[in-house]
């Protein structure tokens, strides 16, 4: 007889196909898990600040964390108390995410790391034999998605992209992309994503690489270059950091490491858009840049000066979507998705 309780294997494969970190499972379906120690899934987390800790504080129920791998000592050991505390167990920590993979014990790893890691933590993961679950934007170039839907192939393990607009945000993104699918504003003629514009910095000096934080791992895969940081600190969401810096909150406004708002709100607008559309495994036939600023000069596609923020602070992008849809991305006008139809 097959057991009632969820294994692991049909936990990680049903939170792929729910689309949900346990968002969508309902009450009996936790209570069932949190019975069964034995069956739970194994998970670790790479990178813990901001939406590292929200995606794994939200799992609690769902799974236990054996390990939490951070660079920045610091914020490592604020968040192996944390777990400590939520579970009644100390996960491991480390610095270094290949000591997570090479464990056979840890059945799935969710990636929160700047946007530069992913694809090579990801792709590592799943050959190791574990599934993932990534933060958006998921990668820096096409080719990279390429490689982790390749690599995705050949090792058959569950991924999942953490765009929450389509789990979280009370379902409005859920119900929105409902209503288009029915018809209920006719057929769908234009679609405009709108994206707040990334703000400028001013010129930003090289600085002491803070304590605890170990520079030349953050870097990993991106080019060798100083700490850069001003003294100011950034209040509110991703506080206690910087508020000018090239590490931390503020990589997503480096081309080396991010796209900026494009690449940070589009991941979330420009995927919900294709969702309502039915073109989310198609996306675009064409896609046209019809206006964009650059805070810094460039030449052959990398800027030329390293010391300010350099990815797009403005943009206006055309895309050609399947049955003749027009998509505009662009950072002016309110933040949202807008669906004309017939």
């Amino acid at each position: 007889m097959r057991s009632s309780q969820p294994s692991r294997r049909r936990f990680l494969r049903g939170v792929a196909a729910t689309g949900a970190a346990g968002a969508l499972l309902p009450v009996s379906s936790r209570s069932s898990a949190a019975d069964a120690p034995a069956e739970r899934p194994v998970f670790a987390t790479i990178g813990l600040r901001n939406q590292g800790w929200a995606i794994t504080s939200k799992s609690f129920p769902y799974a236990d964390f054996a390990a939490l791998a951070d660079v920045d000592a610091n914020v490592l050991a604020e968040h192996v108390a944390k777990v400590e505390k939520a579970q009644g167990r100390k996960p491991d920590a480390t610095a270094d995410y290949r000591t997570i993979l090479d464990r056979r014990d840890i059945d799935a790893v969710m990636i929160a790391t700047p946007d530069h890691w992913h694809t090579k933590i990801a792709v590592e993961a799943m050959r190791a034999g574990k599934d993932v679950y990534c933060e958006k934007p998921l990668t820096l170039t096409i080719d990279e998605g390429k490689l982790i839907e390749r690599v995705v192939q050949e090792t058959g393990r569950v991924f999942q992209v953490g765009t929450m607009q389509r789990t979280e945000s009370d379902a409005r993104f859920l119900q929105a992309v409902a209503l288009v699918r029915a018809g209920r504003i006719g057929t769908v003629r234009k679609v405009t994503c709108g994206i707040n514009a990334m703000e400028e910095s001013p010129a930003i000096p090289t600085a002491p690489v803070p304590q605890g934080l170990d520079w030349d791992r953050w870097l990993g895969p991106a080019p060798a270059v100083p700490y850069r940081a001003l003294p100011e600190l950034r209040v509110g969401y991703g506080g206690g950091v910087p508020l000018y810096s090239n590490c931390h909150y503020s990589f997503r406004n480096w081309h080396e490491y991010s796209g900026g708002k494009l690449t940070d709100w589009g991941a979330h607008h420009v995927d919900i858009a294709c969702w309502a559309l039915g073109a989310t495994d198609t996306g675009p036939s064409r896609i046209e840049p019809l206006e964009y600023t650059l805070p810094v000069a460039y030449k052959d596609g990398h800027p030329l000066v390293d010391d300010r923020y350099n990815a797009a602070t403005k943009f206006r992008i055309r895309a050609a979507m399947p049955r003749d849809v027009e998509m505009i991305i662009t950072s002016e006008g309110d933040n949202g998705i807008l669906f004309e139809g017939t």
